[in-house]
């Protein structure tokens, strides 16, 4: 009956897509403002910096730099307040700021020249900054329709949490309890991404997976597991998963990986 559903599932036509976020799925309330400038956007929630809606690496303190410098809207900020902001709680020396500054300043390339400095008082971003909703939020000129990712879990409460990450980067989620849940919905096309349990009620995430292989339905699959162990990861690499991960789930990592899953139709 799987393998039925599978075949009949329609195979989709997926127009190239840029990151922009779905207008008729407005943000809930607690989504915090999504900072933008020049090419830039960044998601705060998500701990996530977009350049032309590709994703950089970038660390967690160079990160919560940028926030802070992005949050002053063109003003100095002391290193007194950057510290406080950054490293609270903690007792920073100046070059420790000087590294995580220049680490910034690299992930930003050309641009980052932006960064000036201010000797002996801080820092300051020379760019103009806007805060917007996730909800209106478009990094690149807006085409069509944001990608969509499937989450199939047993967990409500990793559905939600991914469904809220998932759309405050702009994407179009749809929420699954199970394999059967998923191959019984209306779909009028395939997702661009399923996240997927490897644990599941009934059908596993891996044999779900080896069913979509068999029956040639090319859809990305990123595996997310409480349970992990080797042979599992190596079953789902080798059946051509994009990636493997373990629970919980780490923000950046999930999103790095679906941004590389559903790279060929957003570029």
């Amino acid at each position: 009956m799987l393998i039925q559903n599978l075949t009949n599932l329609p195979i989709p036509n997926r127009p190239a897509r840029s990151w922009t976020a779905a207008r008729d799925e407005p943000g809930t309330d607690d989504d915090p403002s999504v900072l933008r400038f020049r090419h830039y956007c960044v998601l705060p929630r998500a701990r996530q910096l977009l350049a032309d809606g590709r994703s950089l690496e970038i660390g967690s303190r160079a990160f919560d730099l940028l926030v802070v410098l992005l949050e002053s809207r063109g003003t100095l900020v002391t290193k007194n307040e950057i510290v406080k902001r950054v490293w609270p709680s903690t007792l920073v020396e100046d070059s420790n700021l000087r590294v995580q500054m220049t680490a910034l300043r690299k992930v930003l390339g050309r641009d980052g020249d932006l960064i000036k400095t201010v000797p002996g008082r801080g820092y300051m971003l020379a760019a103009e900054t806007t805060a917007e909703p996730p909800a209106s939020l478009f990094c690149e000129p807006p085409v069509r329709a944001p990608a969509t990712v499937a989450v199939i879990d047993d967990d409500r409460d990793v559905r939600e949490a991914l469904h809220s990450l998932l759309r405050s980067a702009g994407m179009r989620v749809e929420l699954f309890g199970s394999v059967p849940e998923f191959l019984d919905s209306p779909h009028p096309n395939l997702p661009d991404c399923v996240v997927l349990d490897v644990m599941l009620p009934g059908k596993s995430g891996l044999d779900f997976h080896e069913d979509l292989v068999r029956a040639k339905r090319q859809l990305p699959v990123i595996f997310i597991s409480g349970q992990a162990d080797v042979p599992m990861s190596v079953r789902a690499m080798k059946g051509g998963a994009v990636e493997f991960l373990t629970k919980p789930v780490r923000h950046q990592d999930l999103l790095r990986a679906v941004l590389q899953a559903i790279a060929p139709v957003s570029a």
